[in-house]
Formats: C-alpha cells, sequence, structure tokens
C-alpha cells in the first residue's frame, strides 16, 4: 500500500491509530525474497535459477517454516526449511524422520488428485542419492497441463529441506541440473 494512501486513510490528528495502521500493513505485505532465512542462506542465484519470492509460513503456523521460489525460465524451484514440531531431525536423507515426510509429501500429493486440485498423478521411478531421498511424479495439472514434478528431502542443521521442482513434461528438466540445483544449494549452507 502507498504511503499517501495510508495517509488519507487515517485522520494526521490521530497519530498513534496512523503508526498502528502502518506496522498492520506492514505485517500483511508479502515478504521480498531475503538472503537469508532462519539459519539458512538463499543465495540470489544457485545453478542457473534466479531466487524469487520468500514465503513466510512460521510466523502464521509454527513448524512449517519457510519457502523460497526460485525459476530458470522454464521451470520452478522451491525450497521448503522446516521443522514440522519434529525435535532432533538428523542430518541426510535416511533417518526415520526424514522418510516419514517424504511418505507425507508424496501421500499430499495424492491427497491433491482425490480433491480436485490435480486431475492424476503417477509416481515414477526415483533415486536417493548420499545426501537426498527424492520421488518423481507426472502430474496432470489442470492448469499446466502434463507436468513433471521432482520431489527431494533431507535433513540439516535440524530442520527438513525439501526441495519441489517442477515444469513442463514436454520439456523435462535433465536430472543433472536437477541434481546441481539442490547439491550446490546444499554446498552453500
Amino acid at each position: 500500500m502507498e504511503r499517501g494512501a495510508l495517509r488519507a486513510m487515517i485522520p494526521a490528528s490521530r497519530p498513534i491509530a496512523r503508526a498502528a495502521f502502518c506496522a498492520a500493513a506492514a505485517l500483511l505485505s508479502p515478504l521480498p525474497a531475503a538472503a537469508r532465512g532462519p539459519d539458512f542462506d538463499f543465495p540470489a542465484a544457485v545453478a542457473g535459477f534466479a531466487r524469487g519470492p520468500r514465503t513466510d509460513y512460521e510466523s502464521r503456523a509454527p513448524g512449517l517454516g519457510t519457502s523460497v521460489a526460485y525459476t530458470n525460465g522454464r521451470w520452478k524451484a522451491d525450497i521448503y526449511v522446516y521443522d514440522g514440531g519434529v525435535g532432533n531431525i538428523p542430518d541426510g536423507p535416511s533417518s526415520p524422520p526424514v522418510t516419514g515426510q517424504l511418505t507425507q509429501a508424496a501421500a499430499d500429493i495424492g491427497t491433491a488428485v482425490a480433491q480436485g486440485i490435480y486431475r492424476g498423478a503417477v509416481q515414477v521411478p526415483g533415486s536417493a542419492g548420499a545426501r537426498l531421498a527424492c520421488r518423481g511424479f507426472t502430474i496432470d495439472h489442470p492448469a499446466l497441463g502434463p507436468t513433471e514434478s521432482l520431489l527431494c528431502l533431507t535433513g540439516l542443521r535440524g530442520k527438513f529441506v525439501k526441495f519441489r521442482l517442477s515444469g513442463p513434461a514436454a520439456k523435462p528438466l535433465p536430472k543433472a541440473e536437477a541434481e546441481r540445483f539442490m547439491t550446490d544449494w546444499l554446498d552453500r549452507q
């Protein structure tokens, strides 16, 4: 909201009311992408992907953390950093809390199909590496059509780090490019 518009809404004779209204408006404004989230770095660019907006879920729902979107012109990569209310999240992809989160995230995609958010989703073979546990999906999105989506998770410094890379199925993201984005981001932490 423009500063002049705020002044017009609250009379000049009420400076305390104006200050309170301005503070509330600032809290409700979308957050610009920040270079740092809580304990994590979100660089302006990672492996050819440019940083976009940051969303703070934690202030509205403790445990849900923050996310930052990145794009490379064809694909969108969202990074979510959160604890989900879970204590003692070990580093790496193979602990029960991390594998449980991956199973839950995959089930959430199935729920989105059942609710009509997606027209369909098929899990495709994915691989787990030393740093990330991953699952791939082909999703029939009503607005976007057939979409490839790669979902990867790991634990890092007591948090879950979830990557979701999505783009058109007609132009799949090469596996090496997806891995480079995720490992480059992890290497900067």
